[in-house]
């Protein structure tokens, strides 16, 4: 089964990862994540916040941290959201969060890359982080490749971008909420590397 690394869509019976919010029946789904997008940010973050601190601390279902696998997606967004001051206080403490529960974070980043990345360098973060819906351009990707971060590609990318990741071992690929299905993100993704779909491997670090 192809592996999603970053949907919406909340179907019981797939191979991935679901973002879900802080009211989800996590029981559904055998693998979540869960954070406050930077679109949520405003001045109520702490309360959203305290929410989220409240699900760690008492997990409404038994296998709640079993289940997640994830902290995101989280980050900061320069074209929609709140204050990005306010965006950046919330963004950092929900890496620490990720941090204090050794969860890997996938990242949403729009035109923030380089003040993502210094938020980011702020922690000795234990567990991966994924760079979610990249369609940035080479010199982005080279540039958090060499860092170690690792990037996921929805049905829009750059082409080099993607063979760089690809090359690195760093790629995985996703739905979002594009409505499209994995399949075909993952022919796209093989048109563009000159491959087939099923000689797409992606890093296990989720399903390991």
């Amino acid at each position: 089964m192809l592996f999603d690394l970053h949907t919406h869509c909340k179907i019981k019976e797939f191979d991935g990862i679901v973002n879900c919010t802080f009211d989800d029946d996590f029981s559904l789904f055998p693998r979540f994540s869960l954070g406050i997008h930077p679109w949520d940010v405003d001045e109520h973050w702490e309360e959203k916040f305290a929410m989220f601190v409240g699900l760690l601390k008492n997990p409404p279902v038994g296998s709640f941290h079993d289940r997640l696998c994830a902290i995101g997606e989280i980050g900061m967004d320069k074209l929609r959201g709140g204050d990005m001051k306010i965006q950046e206080i919330c963004f950092m403490n929900q890496l620490a969060l990720a941090d204090s529960y050794q969860l890997p974070v996938i990242i949403h980043a729009v035109k923030t890359i380089n003040e993502v990345v210094t938020c980011l360098s702020r922690f000795q973060l234990s567990k991966q982080v994924v760079f979610h819906g990249f369609r940035g351009k080479p010199e982005q990707a080279a540039f958090l490749l060499s860092k170690g971060y690792y990037l996921s590609f929805g049905p829009k990318f750059n082409p080099e971008s993607l063979r760089l990741a690809y090359q690195s071992d760093r790629m995985f690929l996703e739905t979002d909420d594009s409505g499209m299905s994995i399949a075909d993100v993952y022919s796209l993704a093989a048109n563009s590397l000159s491959i087939s779909p099923t000689d797409i491997s992606v890093p296990g670090i989720f399903t390991s």
